[in-house]
């Protein structure tokens, strides 16, 4: 980019939101914070910055993709970049014996993105932490939460489960260099099983085993063969046993449908350590929530408590509103009603009315009843009041 258009450009990664950016963004924040405090969860908020020790030890992002600055004190700080960790500094520091202590928040973080990327630099998040919540109940309001949050935003959308003790079991029986493991654990994760094929330092049967992870995804069918891809290894089959009962406890309380098994999520952050989660909705091209248990994560802030928790994007999940908007299949109301410019009283009225009842209602713009149906026809609305 020309230096001379500095002015009139944002940095990359950034951009502006206008109109109705903005309004589905306020929109899924207060939907999500609404089911968050439902279910028992408090608001926290972070600052912007923070010092740069504090995304030691397991933040999302390398010191080199963090924006840096300096205080008067020539410390140094960063934009935030990560929420789990500076919501694990407030625990470890104005929540001790406050246990558990249930949070929520909506805010941004921030990441250096190389040029012409594509990827955001700023990412809105909205999620939860449930500080001092063991297993397995804190992973089950964890995965709750998470599935209600995601009910509540109107996108079709699948919940998957997994277990990062699956993969690290498997993986410490190899005999592979740190940047080895690094790579393999890589392709794992983006289900790359051609490389996985061709992987070096593998002999025969440990490729197989694999090649065989990223295929271990689906409903309860996909245990058998788990188990086999674990076999002799204690690890591998404990995490298995744990998402099977995590599995059974969710189907009966109604929740199969919204979950799928997926034993080759394996998270490139270092901090979590046990149950993981991936949320994915219609319309977006990478997870929309991502999550899981990081039970060790405290003690780097000398309070250790086991905790599980989840970030939404915000961005992603506007994007797939703004075309199921498009579709006219999210965000209709119940009720058009329309009415001349005289009886607009009783048009407030009717929709006050409408609204103690659970219906969602609009008032119309158009002058005629006829141009009030297509416009309903279009946005899918269901049914118009004409007064």
């Amino acid at each position: 980019m020309d230096d001379k258009n500095l002015k009139i450009n944002v940095p990359e990664g950034m951009r502006d939101l206008i109109y109705d950016d903005c309004r589905r963004y306020r929109e899924i924040e207060r939907r999500l914070a609404e089911v968050y405090e439902s279910l028992g969860f408090r608001e926290a908020r972070t600052p912007t910055l923070e010092y740069l020790d504090v995304f030691d030890g397991g933040s999302a992002l390398s010191r080199e993709r963090m924006y840096k600055l300096t205080d008067n004190s020539g410390r140094l700080l960063a934009l935030r970049a990560d929420n789990t960790m500076p919501m694990a500094r407030v625990a470890a520091t104005k929540l001790i014996g406050d246990l558990p202590a249930l949070l929520y928040y909506n805010q941004s973080v921030f990441a250096v993105q190389s040029e012409n990327s594509g990827r955001a630099g700023e990412i809105s998040q909205s999620g939860v932490e449930l500080i001092g919540a063991p297993a397995p109940r804190g992973d089950l309001l964890c995965i709750l939460t998470a599935i209600s949050a995601l009910r509540t935003l109107g996108v079709p959308f699948k919940l998957e489960l997994g277990h990062v003790g699956f993969f690290n079991g498997l993986l410490g029986e190899l005999d592979l260099t740190v940047e080895a493991k690094t790579d393999l654990r890589r392709l794992v994760d983006a289900k790359n099983a051609v490389s996985l094929g061709s992987f070096e330092g593998l002999e025969k049967s440990q490729l197989a085993r694999f090649r065989r992870l990223p295929l271990l995804y689906g409903g309860e069918e996909i245990f058998a063969e788990a188990e086999e891809v674990a076999a002799g290894n204690s690890e591998a089959l404990q995490a298995l046993g744990y998402v099977k009962n995590l599995h059974r406890l969710l189907t009966e309380a109604g929740f199969a449908d919204d979950i799928i098994i997926d034993l080759g999520i394996v998270h490139e952050i270092d901090y979590y350590t046990g149950a993981v989660l991936r949320g994915y909705a219609l319309g977006a091209g990478e997870p929309i929530l991502s999550g899981g248990r990081y039970d060790g994560l405290l003690a780097s802030f000398g309070y250790n408590v086991p905790a599980t928790g989840f970030a939404i994007n915000v961005g992603l999940v506007a994007e797939c509103m703004a075309k199921a908007e498009e579709r006219g299949q999210i965000d209709a109301p119940d009720v058009l009603i329309h009415y001349p410019e005289e009886k607009f009283a009783a048009a407030a009225a009717k929709a006050g009315e409408l609204a103690r009842c659970g219906k969602r209602c609009e008032l119309s713009c158009f002058a005629e009843p006829e141009e009030s149906r297509r416009y309903a026809a279009s946005r899918g609305i269901a049914e118009v009041i004409v007064l």
